[in-house]
């Protein structure tokens, strides 16, 4: 059986607790994941790590937004399509707004992220103890697929394998079918990372969306014990889990697994 293991943003910024947006329970979480790698190293075939990767000026951070005296949000301000439409809040570039307010119409609501995961910084580096043990898989078995998302600054791409919202003329923006196409070659898909509540919920949500295969939920196990959500969003978590057991997704922790 080849086992193909997903790892989503097990970055700095997510997972060390000096992480501008540290998911609390993420360090312990990738800490047993690198224990479970080197336990079964020989029994992993493939391994892909997603990256967010984030310029300063992005749509989900503070920098891009300002109120009516000129003001950025705060970190983790919740901005809606109305208040947007209304002028509470509008893009700091007036170049930005036309943007601004069509993709906000197209999500509707949207959090204020501290900047974090940024390009070329220590944020956006894999989180050690991680770090190390896939190198060391990587020298010894086959090389590591690594797939970066959130480079485009008008979208928020919370999922590996599509955008919150396409961006016309960014092929950045378009459907990762390389990716959907290369974990279905796997008999089972691990998966594991940060945070349960989004980029991991957004991303297996898309794959068995997207998919050309139908059963592909069946072949996906969520690692319950190397994955956590973000503080808030603990709720959002809970549905994730539970539309995809729904869809057929496998749920376990890491000592259950094989």
């Amino acid at each position: 059986m080849k086992t193909h293991l997903l790892i989503i943003d097990p970055q700095n910024s997510f997972c060390d607790p000096a992480g501008e947006l540290c998911v609390p329970g993420a360090e312990a979480d990738m800490k047993r994941l690198a224990e479970f790698i080197r336990a079964r190293e020989n029994r992993i075939d493939r391994m892909t790590v997603t990256l967010d990767s984030h310029n300063k000026i992005h749509i989900a951070h503070p920098v891009w937004w300002t109120d009516a005296d000129g003001n950025p949000p705060e970190p983790f301000t919740p901005i809606t399509f109305e208040e947007v439409a209304a002028g509470k809040w509008q893009a700091a570039d007036p170049d930005d707004r036309a943007w601004s307010l069509k993709y906000m119409e197209q999500i509707r609501s949207h959090v204020i992220w501290p900047c974090h995961c940024l390009i070329g910084t220590w944020g956006h580096g894999v989180y050690e103890p991680l770090s190390a043990v896939l190198n060391q898989w990587r020298e010894k078995y086959h090389d590591l697929d690594f797939v970066l998302k959130g480079s485009c600054r008008f979208t928020e791409n919370f999922s590996a394998i599509r955008p919150s919202v396409p961006v016309p003329g960014d092929p950045s923006t378009a459907l990762n079918t390389a990716l959907l196409k290369r974990i279905d070659r796997a008999d089972r898909i691990l998966v594991a990372g940060e945070a349960s509540s989004h980029c991991v919920a957004d991303t297996v949500r898309d794959i068995v969306a997207c998919s050309e295969n139908p059963a592909i939920a069946r072949k996906i196990v969520l690692l319950s014990d190397a994955m956590s959500p973000v503080p808030g969003f603990e709720e959002a978590a809970r549905a994730f889990f539970e539309q995809m057991t729904d869809a057929g997704v496998g749920i376990a922790r890491l000592k259950e697994v094989d």
